[in-house]
């Protein structure tokens, strides 16, 4: 479980594909400490640390995570948003964020403002019922608030700190981003669901 607010960011040193998925390795700043068995959140997609030194880790993607996240795209030199799995003792400041990606969608339009933005994106048919207006979304692992919903967009709305310290400022119309749509809304239709 994460909070959606993204630790820091790193790079990818290598990957290695092979019958199960890939082995993928990413070098990381010192004050971000990952031990083997640690979750954490690549580019909002939950994954487990098998091999761990000063400045690197590795994870591995399986086949499934691969079809179903961007990280089929993922390269060497590509930064990713990280972010270690909650603690008991944590602030909670962002959302409920599992790292369990819904789809992948594509950025339509970017507003620039003096330093803050509005970005617009394709709004699946199947989660379109789980995006409410100023509720919450995760975005590349990113806790955020949908700012407004069209019928088939929506929008959020970046502060210049968003910006800088995630990897929001390395994209552009067209690319692919994870979404995590709040799991508060999946949990409700389904109890809803089974009320008879």
């Amino acid at each position: 479980m994460f909070t959606g607010l993204v630790e820091t960011k790193g790079l990818i040193d290598s990957f290695q594909k092979n019958e199960d998925g890939m082995i993928l390795r990413l070098n990381h700043n010192n004050s971000f400490e990952v031990s083997i068995n640690d979750s954490v959140s690549c580019n909002g997609v939950c994954l487990t640390v098998v091999r761990t030194d000063k400045n690197s880790f590795e994870v591995q993607l399986v086949n499934e995570t691969l079809d179903r996240t961007t990280a089929e795209f993922w390269k060497e030199k590509d930064e990713l948003n990280l972010e270690r799995a909650l603690l008991p003792s944590t602030r909670m400041g962002g959302h409920f964020v599992q790292g369990h990606v819904d789809c992948v969608t594509k950025i339509l339009k970017i507003k620039h403002f003096d330093k803050s933005s509005t970005w617009t994106f394709k709004m699946n048919d199947d989660i379109e019922k789980y995006i409410v207006e100023k509720g919450s979304i995760a975005l590349n692992g990113v806790s955020l608030t949908v700012a407004s919903k069209d019928k088939n967009s929506f929008d959020v709305a970046l502060i210049p700190h968003t910006i800088e310290l995630t990897t929001f400022g390395n994209l552009t119309i067209g690319d692919s981003v994870n979404v995590e749509v709040d799991i508060l809304g999946k949990y409700i239709e389904n109890f809803l669901g089974h009320i008879k």
